[in-house]
C-alpha cells in the first residue's frame, strides 16, 4: 500500500511562493496529490500559489499554521 503524504515544515516569519514551488516540484517527483505545509505564516502570494496549483493539476496543498496546530483549530482542514 502507497499510502502516504510529503510534509515540509519551514521555520520561517513567512513562507514565500518560492517555497511553495519548490515543494510543489517534490510533490510531482513523488507523485503524491495531497502534501502538508507547516510555516508561523505564508506570504499572500505563497496562498495565491497553492490555489494555483490545485487549479492546475489538482493537486492539494494544506497550508497549516503553528498556531493552529498548537489551537488544535486543525480538524477542519485535515477533512
Amino acid at each position: 500500500m502507497d499510502d502516504w503524504f510529503p510534509i515540509q515544515v519551514k521555520q520561517k516569519d513567512k513562507v514565500g511562493r518560492p517555497d511553495i514551488d519548490e515543494f510543489e516540484t517534490a510533490m510531482r517527483r513523488a507523485e503524491r496529490k495531497k502534501g502538508f505545509f507547516v510555516a508561523f505564516d505564508y506570504s499572500r502570494d505563497a496562498l495565491a500559489e497553492i490555489q494555483d496549483f490545485f487549479v492546475r493539476e489538482h493537486k492539494v496543498i494544506v497550508p497549516l499554521t503553528v498556531q493552529e496546530i498548537l489551537d488544535e483549530a486543525i480538524a477542519r482542514k485535515l477533512a
